[in-house]
């Protein structure tokens, strides 16, 4: 997949997650992440399923020329407010997954709510040729305030390059809690 083609795909991705009533606002959601300058965890109905985002945090990607901390505002969309790392963790078919990468906060262009986008990185993504050539999984969160009280909207781990319409959602209750609740003394 050519360079334009992967970035053009991304950014639809994230605009392609449909909107609902009381949905968070890029803003609104860039300060629920924002609790903590250590970063802040989702943690999803049940507990096994969790997600640390952190805006000040570095990971070896984001300290690159090319792949920087502005990569995705720059190169993917242009309505990003925040960026940074994350670290996910679940339980798919009784076994342990972990995925981590860079994520970005967007406003929605139409709606203005808010979409966190997490997509993975892998140590060798050095340059923008070597990141746009291999496939890596994505997935996206909109957080609602409804009346039951916060529930997260969430897509499944998806492989980039083989996107096909929109990705698939589904809503759960959903904590945040200050800090990295997935691995205290490690950093992404």
């Amino acid at each position: 997949m050519s360079r334009p083609s992967v970035i053009l795909l991304i950014g639809l991705l994230v605009c392609s997650a449909p909107a609902a009533a009381e949905v968070l606002s890029g803003r609104e959601f860039q300060n629920l992440l924002a609790g903590g300058p250590e970063g802040t965890t989702i943690v999803f109905q049940g507990g096994t399923d969790k997600l640390f985002f952190s805006a000040t945090l570095k990971n070896k990607l984001r300290t690159s020329p090319e792949l920087g901390p502005d990569f995705i505002k720059q190169k993917i969309l242009r309505s990003t407010v925040a960026e940074g790392v994350f670290i996910s963790t679940s339980i798919e078919n009784g076994k342990p997954r972990m995925v981590s990468g860079i994520a970005g906060i967007a406003a929605d262009n139409d709606s203005g709510h808010g979409i966190l986008t997490l997509l993975q990185t892998f140590p060798d993504d050095t340059s923008l040729k070597a990141f746009e050539r291999r496939d890596r999984l994505y997935a996206v969160v909109i957080v609602e305030d409804a009346p039951s009280g916060v529930v997260c909207r969430k897509s499944q781990w998806e492989r980039l390059f083989a996107l096909k319409g929109d990705p698939k959602m589904a809503t759960v209750p959903c904590e945040f809690l200050v800090g990295n609740a997935i691995t205290p003394s490690a950093a992404p």
